[in-house]
Parts: C-alpha cells; structure tokens; sequence
C-alpha cells in the first residue's frame, strides 16, 4: 500500500463505494489530525472531481473546557476549505452502564445518522492504529467472531453509507502527511489519559508490540479483515437457519432443537441483532439455551437479560426490548388515566400511543362520547358487548380467542365511559357507542403497539 495521499486516497473510496454512489461526502470533523488530513484531502480530490458535495459535521462533546474553541477552530478551517460545516453539541450521558467513551460514542453516532442524507456517506477517520486498537480490546473482552471483526471499511448506515477509507494507513503515515501540508489542528489533552483503555493501549501497549513487530497494526487490520470475511460467513448461514426457523416474529422451538448448538446460538445472536435487542453474554447465551429449550412447554419459561426480554409460547420463541414492557401490576393496578380523546395519549412502560381518529367504516360515535375518557388496565372480570351480538363476553375470554399473548393481556389499554368498558385497545369497540348510519365515526388507533398477538407454533 502507497504512503498516504489524496489519491491513494481516492483510489480506496473507488473501491469501496458502491456503482450508484452520487458523490455526497459527510466528514465527521473532530478537528484531530486524523480528521483534519481527511478533510484536506477530499477537499483536494474535489478540484478534480467538480460533481462532488463534501461537507463536514463537528460534534461539540462539552466535556472538556475547550470545547467550544475547537468548535470555533473547525469552522475556520472548514470555511478556509470552502466546505459546509455544521456544529452539533450534545449532553452525554454521564452515568451511563458502558461508561462515559461508550455514552458519547452512542450519542455522537446517533447525531450523525439523524443528520446523514440519502445516498451520502459518512466518512470517519479511523486509521490502523485504532483498528489494531479495537481488536485488542475485543480480545480482552472476549468478544465473539462480531467483535473481533473490529471496524468494517463500509457499512450501510442510515440512509446511506458509512466508510472509513483510513483503515489501511497508520497514524504515523497520516501525520507525515498532515506535517508535509503545514496542517495544524486540535490536540485533545483526553487522548493522553492513561486511565482509558483505548489510550493505555495506544501509548503503552502498541508502541512496545510495534517495536518488536513493525507490522503490528498492518497485520492486525488484515486479521480483523479476515474475521469479518469469516463474519460474513456466519451471517449467511444465520440467514438461511432464520427463513427456515421464523414464523412470523418468534423462532420455532422444534426446529432449533434440528441445529448444533453452535449453529443454534449464531442464529439467536442473529435474530436479537436484528430485532435491535442487546446481545446476552455467552455464559447468559448458554443458560438461556438450558432454560429455555429443555423446560416444560407447560411453563411458559421467561428469561431476560439487561434491555431484553425471551419467552417461550406454543412452541415459539418470542423476543421483546425491555423498553417496551407489560405492566407493572403494582404501578398499574389502580391506574386510571383522564384523557381528552382528541389529544393523542402517551401509554405508560413505552406501550405506545392511542388515539382516536375519524374514519368512513364502521366505529364509535363521536356526538356521544363524552369530553374525557378514562384509560385503565386489566384487573379481570371486564366485559363488553360486540356489533351483532346480544350479550356482553368476558374479556378474558376474548383475549384469549384473539390470539393475544398471555403476557400481553393485562397490558392492552382499557377504554371506559364511566364504568362501561367502550374500547380495548384497537382490537374491540363497544356495540353501545356504535356510529349509527350518518353519525360521525372514529375509532381507536394505536400506534407503536407492542407485538401482542400469537402466531400458529407447535403445541
């Protein structure tokens, strides 16, 4: 690989850039050197590639007291370059479980995908040196195949992409650029804190493995390669266990006793991954198997790791994030919500929002609903009248018949007038309040409901 330049530079983002890529450039500009050299760069490549769009964001972290200098620092050099800057500060999350390096990785990225545009890539400066970086520190964590894969070169993100065309070159190759073109830029005093992973690495571990092996971080950065190839692997194969395995949103529980072991976890790993749940520890992983897929279908098992939620009905699995909850029988119980039906209304334990929203077909007659309603949840022996039929049916009964799933059913959201039930959630409306022909109709919408319907399994 040639030392560092624009056009070694150009040269890699040809590669990695799919055909239908229109030349919209986002740099992620911390103002390092790191950084700073990217921008330079494009913004050479771009006299030679007049169609191209680069502009650059700077997340403001306020975490250190000049932070706001190195804002005002990013823009002069973004204006000197003639590239559109945008500056984003952000509250990090201080006490947040992973840490304050992880709190404001989360909140920067989450920053920059609310602001990527279509079809425009996101490029960020991570060099060889921080691959080699990320590797050894997923090894000392004891990460999986995932981790060990370290940083992919490109990656959908958003609606687009995000690249990092650095990977190849170290830190020293592009700080012999940078010193080449006279640029100058920020020095964050944090970088050299000794009580951060990454920096103890970085100034104590790296320098001593490059002094016996120079091609540590170039070897290292072809491993995680390889270990993403092998990734890449895995994924397939997930893929086809998932077609084979998923009914609907839940895994069958007979056809994952077909799998090995091994090739059984590497599709749950797949399945959480792509529910957006966090992934259990491999010692969590194995006791769930345990649990789980050898307990007494009788038992309805349930396991939960931090941020997820697994249980087993009818012969499938079914995963929930924790944000989004059942009840609280304590908090719930003697709820009763007062809500002003034209108002949207924010259900508690993340279960969504319910609204009432007119409509041409069949629903409640909005002239005789009164100003306020009241919201409650399941306490047992509710009942309502359906259209068509002459006598109330206990909702128990109904919930059931309608597939809801046994931990969701005192979690659906209870319409009353007065002490009459007039609603339960969208699923039923009252025949009492029912819009006769020419009345003014609305029915229950909720949105971001939780998945509380069973799908056909294995008894």
């Amino acid at each position: 690989m040639p030392a560092f330049s624009p056009s070694a530079l150009a040269d890699i983002l040809r590669s990695l850039l799919p055909q239908s890529f229109v030349g919209k450039f986002c740099v992620a500009f911390s103002g390092g050197v790191d950084s700073t050299v990217l921008l330079h760069a494009l913004a050479q490549l771009r006299t030679i590639n007049p169609s191209w769009v680069v502009r650059a964001v700077h997340i403001d972290h306020q975490l250190q007291s000049m932070s706001r200098e190195w804002s005002v620092q990013c823009e002069q050099v973004a204006r000197k370059l003639d590239v559109q800057i945008a500056i984003e500060p952000v509250d990090i999350e201080r006490d947040d479980a992973q840490g304050l390096e992880a709190a404001a990785r989360k909140t920067r990225y989450a920053v920059l995908r609310r602001g990527l545009q279509e079809g425009e890539v996101l490029l960020t400066a991570h060099h060889a040196d921080d691959q080699a970086e990320t590797l050894m520190l997923a090894l000392l964590r004891g990460s999986g195949v995932q981790g060990l894969a370290a940083m992919p070169a490109i990656k959908v993100f958003a609606d687009g992409w995000h690249a990092r065309p650095l990977l190849k070159f170290t830190r020293a190759e592009i700080e012999s650029w940078a010193r080449e073109q006279h640029i100058n830029a920020i020095d964050d005093p944090s970088n050299a804190l000794l009580r951060h992973d990454r920096n103890y690495l970085r100034h104590e571990v790296l320098p001593v493995l490059q002094k016996r092996w120079p091609a540590t971080s170039a070897n290292m950065v072809r491993s995680a390669t390889h270990l993403g190839e092998a990734l890449g692997l895995l994924e397939e194969v997930a893929s086809q266990d998932f077609n084979r395995c998923a009914k609907g949103p839940a895994l069958s529980i007979q056809l994952l006793h077909t799998l090995s072991s091994a090739r059984r976890r590497n599709l749950l790993r797949y399945w959480f991954r792509a529910r957006g749940l966090p992934l259990p520890s491999t010692r969590k992983l194995h006791g769930l198997e345990h649990d789980l897929l050898g307990s007494d279908p009788a038992r309805m098992p349930h396991t939960m790791w931090e941020g997820a939620h697994l249980r087993w009905h009818r012969g499938l699995l079914y995963a929930d994030s924790a944000d989004v909850r059942p009840r609280d029988a304590q908090q719930c119980d003697n709820l009763a919500i007062t809500w002003d039906w034209r108002d949207k209304l924010v259900l508690p334990n993340g279960l969504g929002l319910l609204t009432l929203v007119p409509t041409l077909g069949p629903g409640l007659a909005a002239a005789r609903l009164p100003p306020t309603v009241v919201v409650r949840f399941r306490k047992g022996g509710e009942k309502i009248r359906l259209a068509g039929r002459t006598h109330r049916h206990a909702l128990r009964n109904l919930l059931q018949e309608s597939d809801v799933l046994p931990w969701w059913r005192d979690s659906l959201p209870l319409i009353f007038v007065g002490k009459q039930l007039l609603a339960v959630a969208d699923l039923y409306s009252s025949a009492d309040y029912a819009a006769a022909p020419g009345e003014v109709a609305v029915q229950v919408q909720w949105e971001n409901a939780p998945a509380w319907k069973a799908v056909s399994g294995e008894e």
